[in-house]
């Protein structure tokens, strides 16, 4: 079997690079075949050529031969390229084994027992905690140590360190090296010192600088101090071979001994390889300093001797005077001009500092060599020179132009001369001087030019005034610098300037200034005036269509009408322009206003429901007559509604006349009176409180009457009823009832009663008030709350009769408190100490409840049993009785023990034991948990109890108190023990539980008080642990199977989501697709609510568009994006070539220019990508064919001005392309691959089943897994 291979000829650049590749990288017949082709041929070197079939004959075993058994080193090299690197990441844990024999160990030559590996393993373990490290330790039988260190590389190397500082057996070792050696062994700050100490494993003490020893001693392993030692003593014989030479020459000699470009000193260093360091021109010292190996510094140092001795015989100096202004030409750039000058002439220059205000150079050297140095340092003085123009600032910005296109037409040759303008008017030119010449003479005219035809003036507008200026969207500005063609620059807000400039020609300068200063001179005469006119008459000023409110407009021109929205509900009408014309206006408006206040008087009266249609009357005839009579505007209520007032609107006198009549009409039609009653204004809120639901009551009860309360800001007592006459009456009777038991039950009277004895007129649990309340249940007492600024006074309100009586009560009350009594009570001394422990809370407690009685006990020590208690009667006898009450307590106090897990006691005594504090505080007893400092003790005594099967007393808890109080407070204590739960949630899940940072773990352990327990990622485990009460746990669980389900739900919904819909559109259609910085797209993901890609890079389809959504979305998102490709295929399209360069002007500044020119000819306009093989190639497209070459002939017209104001523009070749060289074809003949599989002769038989088991040794057998 033949195998044919097709080679395609490469380009002769591609060929070259191939053939530089060398013939390792390349087979013979590979190599043979590129070089054939650079060459012209088209057959490898040992093929046969057919060149009547184009095909190219190889030998496999002549042009493929075998490769050598052996590389040499370079093609290993070569061959092995990247692959022989190591792998560029690398863990950053490593594992080291590090190995002690037994005579290494230093337990062994302690007192201790012979290996003893707890010591060593407590020593290890303090080593891993410092270091951050894990170290394992092993014995073997003949005492070996062996360690595994494993942590970070670094920390590996140091936990080694210490290692073999604290288990190795150490020893010291002193050594003598010279004192001025200690400096390069510890390094600049202690890190070669450092380094070898960590290598070496030893601890090196060098005496200090003051010390006068030269002592170095080193503690360490013993085989570490011996490399210490080679370190150092290779240190210091280095160090002994250094010799250093300083050498007192004068300045003037540097310039020589450094040579031009320092190519002198650079030869000596080279040679003798000693480091030679000159003192720069700016340094005082003339101390040259040689270092190095003493035979190279001793050559070094002999060779600048000689060149010194040499100038020194020949050197004369010679002075010249030069422009200090020229200085700098003359030494050129990096001090160029000097070196230059010395190589030529080997002449010496001297140049004064900057800061020494001299005009003579110093030139030394050669007598005979001095002139012409001088004649250089003169040439290259007058080779540059400055001038300087003046001219007005404003006018750089003229002369510089659009990216200094104006200079560069003014000075051709812009490289040739530097150029700089200054903010105060000056132009600085530097260069050769004919050119500085030319340069100059041609700004000069160009400044006349200017000077003549054109201005700069600043005017002054008060800021406030500039947005006036400018305008809406800077359109007034950008009017004015239209019309007349100038330039204006008006101050940021932020300087607060009030100059505004205006540059340009004479004429326009002028007509901007008058046009800006008849604007400031308008804002300035402006008026902005505000009228209150009723919401309900502006869409009356308005007018039908706004033909009121335009006949305004044209009668005042220059005055804005502005009316609120109606949605606002604004009374306010804004009136701005000219201050007479405002006024005008104003005037006029509150005259039509008032006009609008008299015409719209409203006047609400009740008609009773049946007689709505009376009023109406048949076709309306009677609610006509009256309008027409009266000029009013009567509006009736809707006939579902139970609204019974009818709006009579109008003039004043006209309403009254219509509500006249129609009260007549119902007086007519029904007996109606109207009654007025005296009722006190005050109680007035008290029979409209409830929403006015007692007055409705008895309208409805009454048959509808109308019961009208005066207004509240009135102080009238009358209250009228009107409605049919029997009615009235009986309204009028319950309504007087209501207001007499109104006002008897409003009597107000206080007392006044310290706020220490509210307690006590209050009562245990509220009995005494209460007991009171129940005896006069209509009379309320209210007592001050905290906002009250009077703590005293306690207000009665109810019945005259009841709050007299109640009032007495607690004035006899508040009597007997203020008489003060002293009482004495027995108390045993034993309890004394309770009371007055803790600075005396429990007494204090008492006394703020009681108070303020004062209780004294007997002084400690005494046996007294007796405790006085002074103040009013009744405090005392509370204070006494609680006294009673806290003693029975201690009295009839017990200790139970509970055990609760000592495990569990952290998290009974977290947040610094506050639920401990509050069982306390709850049910009055002391919880007393085991001490920390006893626990040794504890444990032994556990030990022992462990025979009894007794508790722990570790997990002990005591509580003393009442025995009830103990009971329950040991059930509450058990109550919150945590307990943990499992709870199963899938591991997915996880990471939406515990939130961003764990921000939602946290919130859910903080509002459950529980600790949730979530296992390691790399486990994938679904078990998460909850640790806390079991009602707490409870409720975290709901919420968490809750917040489960909810991400269930969000996990479908984005499995919906993730609909993926593919389709495929042109390319050339996806700009049109995504639209002007992403509109269309951007819509179209909006109103979908989609995701669209597009291709972006060169490995994905160019024309496939993939959504992502809901699938009902993508699908209507297809529909509409084809119906727009629909749309722009049905488009006119042309295409032209516009140069590449001209497309930016067309695009303009952020597209701009070319948004004018689609909507101007309605056309899209398509250019070309970056990716797009014809730069040139511009697409417009439009609906109107007219359009689209009107279009084409616009920009072919400004193609041809950019064309034309380029000067530089070169068209560019086109370049004629070679013909692509012909296919050749490539014959392989004798190939591995070409062998009969069927053939003996090629494929041999491995001889009998005997020989191959023989053969096979060792290895043979079976295979054991």
């Amino acid at each position: 079997m033949e195998k044919v291979i097709n080679y395609e000829q490469e380009k002769s650049t591609e060929s070259s690079d191939i053939t530089n590749e060398g013939a390792i990288n390349l087979a013979p017949g590979a190599e043979r075949y590129h070089t054939t082709l650079q060459n012209g041929g088209t057959a490898g070197a040992s093929g046969i050529n057919h060149p009547e079939t184009g095909v190219s004959v190889l030998d496999y075993s002549t042009d493929f031969p075998e490769l050598p058994d052996k590389l040499n080193a370079c093609a290993s090299q070569l061959l092995g390229g990247i692959w022989n690197k190591p792998p560029a990441v690398r863990s950053e844990r490593t594992t080291q084994v590090y190995h002690l024999s037994g005579d290494e160990r230093a337990s062994r030559t302690s007192n201790k027992n012979f290996g003893n590996t707890n010591e060593e393993q407590q020593k290890c373990n303090e080593i891993a905690l410092a270091t951050g490290t894990q170290i394992e330790i092993c014995e073997a039988k003949d005492h070996s140590l062996t360690l595994l260190i494993t942590g970070k590389r670094q920390r590996v190397e140091e936990a080694r360190s210490h290692v073999a500082r604290k288990l190795k057996t150490q020893a010291a070792r002193e050594i003598a090296i010279p004192k001025e050696h200690h400096r390069v062994l510890i390094g600049r700050e202690g890190i070669k010192l450092r380094q070898l100490e960590q290598d070496t494993d030893c601890r090196i003490m060098v005496p200090g600088r003051d010390s006068p020893s030269d002592i170095i001693k080193i503690i360490g392993p013993r085989d570490g101090i011996e490399k210490a030692v080679h370190e150092i003593q290779l240190v210091s014989d280095k160090q002994s071979k250094l010799a250093q030479e300083h050498l007192m020459i004068p300045r003037i000699y540097y310039p020589f001994i450094r040579g031009p470009f320092n190519e002198t000193i650079d030869e000596l260093a080279s040679k003798t390889g000693a480091k030679i360091n000159i003192p720069p021109p700016t340094a005082s010292s003339e101390v040259i300093v040689i270092t190095g190996e003493k035979e190279g510094v001793h050559h070094a140092a002999a060779a600048v001797r000689q060149i010194y001795e040499n100038m020194k015989a020949i050197v004369k100096p010679v002075t010249c005077q030069v422009t200090r202004a020229q200085h700098r030409y003359v030494v050129g750039p990096q001090r160029r001009g000097l070196a230059e000058i010395l190589k030529a002439t080997g002449v010496s220059v001297e140049v004064p500092p900057e800061e020494e205000d001299s005009d003579t150079i110093t030139l030394r050297g050669d007598p005979t060599k001095l002139g012409e140095a001088l004649a250089m340092v003169y040439a290259k003085a007058s080779s540059v020179i400055t001038a300087e123009i003046t001219c007005e600032p404003w006018m750089h910005k003229f002369l510089i132009g659009p990216k200094g296109a104006t200079l560069e037409t003014l000075v051709p040759n812009k490289d040739k001369v530097q150029i700089g303008f200054e903010q105060d008017g000056l132009i600085y030119l530097e260069g050769a001087p004919e050119e500085v010449k030319k340069a100059q003479m041609s700004l000069r005219c160009e400044i006349k030019r200017l000077t003549e035809k054109m201005s700069s003036e600043t005017i002054r507008v008060s800021p406030s005034l500039h947005r006036h200026v400018i305008g809406r969207g800077g359109a007034l500005i950008s009017k004015i610098k239209d019309e007349t063609g100038v330039q204006i620059s008006i101050p940021n807000e932020q300087t607060n300037s009030d100059e505004i400039k205006i540059e340009g020609n004479k004429e326009g300068v002028k007509k901007a200034i008058e046009e800006i200063t008849e604007i400031v001179k308008r804002i300035e005469n402006e008026k902005s005036r505000d009228i209150l006119i009723e919401q309900r008459f502006h869409k009356q000023l308005i007018g039908a269509k706004g033909e009121t409110v335009q006949k305004l407009r044209e009668q005042f021109p220059s005055v804005i009408f502005s009316f609120p929205d109606p949605g606002k509900k604004s009374d306010i009408v804004n009136l701005r322009g000219d201050r007479v014309e405002v006024d005008k206006a104003y005037k006029q408006l509150t005259a039509m206003n008032k006009d609008l206040l008299e015409s719209n008087f409203q006047m609400t009266v009740p008609i009773f429901k049946e007689f709505h249609k009376h009023i109406i009357g048949k076709g309306g005839t009677n609610i006509r007559k009256i309008r027409e009579e009266t000029q009013t505007r009567i509006d009736l209520p809707g006939g579902e509604s139970g609204e019974d007032k009818i709006i009579v609107t109008g003039k004043k006198t006209n309403v009254e006349k219509a509500v006249e009549q129609l009260t007549k009409i119902q007086n007519e039609l029904a007996n109606i009176t109207t009654v007025e009653v005296n009722i006190p204004q005050k109680i007035h809120s008290r029979l409209l409180g409830g929403g006015r639901r007692l007055i409705l009551d008895i309208q409805d009860e009454c048959g509808g009457v109308h019961i009208k309360f005066p207004l509240e800001k009135t102080t009238s007592d009358k209250v009228s009823i009107r409605g049919p006459k029997d009615d009235v009456a009986r309204a009028e009777k319950m309504l007087m009832a209501l207001a007499k038991d109104r006002e008897l039950s409003s009597f107000e009277d206080s007392v006044s009663a310290k706020p220490e004895f509210h307690r006590f007129i209050i009562g245990k649990g509220g009995s005494r008030i209460r007991k009171i309340r129940e005896m006069f249940p209509d009379v309320r007492i209210l007592f001050p709350r905290d906002t009250d600024t009077d703590k005293d006074i306690i207000h009665l309100v109810g019945k005259k009769e009841d709050v007299t009586e109640v009032k007495k009560q607690l004035e006899s009350m508040i009597t007997e408190l203020n008489e003060n009594v002293e009482a004495k009570m027995e108390v045993d001394p034993k309890h004394h100490r309770h009371f007055v422990i803790r600075g005396a809370a429990v007494l204090r407690e008492i006394q703020d409840q009681n108070g303020g009685v004062i209780i004294s006990f007997p002084r400690a020590g005494t046996s007294d049993s007796k405790v006085t208690l002074k103040g009013s009667k009744q405090c005392v006898e509370c204070a006494k009785a609680r006294i009673e009450e806290i003693v029975e307590d201690l009295e009839s106090q017990i200790t139970l023990k509970i055990e609760i897990p000592g495990e569990h006691h952290r998290a009974l005594l977290s947040n610094r034991g506050q639920k401990i504090q509050e069982l306390q505080s709850k049910y009055n007893v002391q919880i007393k948990f085991p001490d920390r400092r006893l626990r040794e003790n504890a444990q032994n005594e556990t030990e022992k109890n462990m025979d009894d099967d007794g508790p722990s007393l570790l997990d002990t808890i005591t509580i003393n108190g009442r025995d009830t109080r103990c009971k329950e407070a040991a059930e509450a204590l058990k109550a919150l023990v945590p307990i943990t739960r499992t709870v199963n949630v899938a591991f997915e899940h996880h990471r939406f539980l515990i939130g961003r940072s764990g921000e939602t773990i946290r919130s859910l352990m903080q509002a459950h008080d529980v600790n949730i327990s979530i296992p390691p990622e790399d486990t994938h485990l679904d078990e998460i642990m909850i640790t806390g009460t079991t009602e707490n746990v409870e409720s975290a669980v709901t919420d968490i199977l809750k917040r489960v389900g909810e991400f269930e739900e969000a996990a479908e919904i984005r499995r919906l989501r993730s609909f993926k819909l593919s389709f495929d559109v042109p390319s050339e259609y996806h700009v049109r697709l995504i639209g002007p910085r992403g509109k269309v797209v951007n819509e179209l993901r909006a109103k979908h609510d989609v995701l669209i890609a597009f291709p972006r890079s060169s490995n994905d389809p160019p024309d496939t568009i993939t959504l992502t959504g809901y699938e009902a979305n993508c699908k209507a998102c297809k529909e509409e994006m084809e119906a727009i490709i629909g749309e722009a295929q049905s488009l006119f399209t042309q295409e032209i070539f516009l140069d590449a360069t001209f497309h930016p002007r067309l695009i303009g500044q952020k597209g701009r220019n070319l948004k004018k020119v689609m909507d101007e000819f309605k056309v899209e306009i398509r250019l070309p990508r970056c990716t797009d093989p014809d730069p040139n190639l511009v697409v417009i497209a439009g609906k109107d064919e007219d359009a689209v070459y009107d279009c084409i002939e616009q920009l072919r017209r400004e193609e041809e001005e950019f064309l034309q104001e380029r000067r530089q523009y070169i068209s560019p070749r086109v370049m004629e392309q070679p013909p692509p060289p012909p296919r050749v074809e490539v014959e392989i003949k004798g190939a591995p691959w070409q062998l009969d599989m069927q053939s003996e002769e090629q494929f041999p038989t491995m001889g009998n089943a005997q020989a191959t088991a023989a053969a096979a040794g060792a290895w043979s057998g079976v295979r054991r897994f």
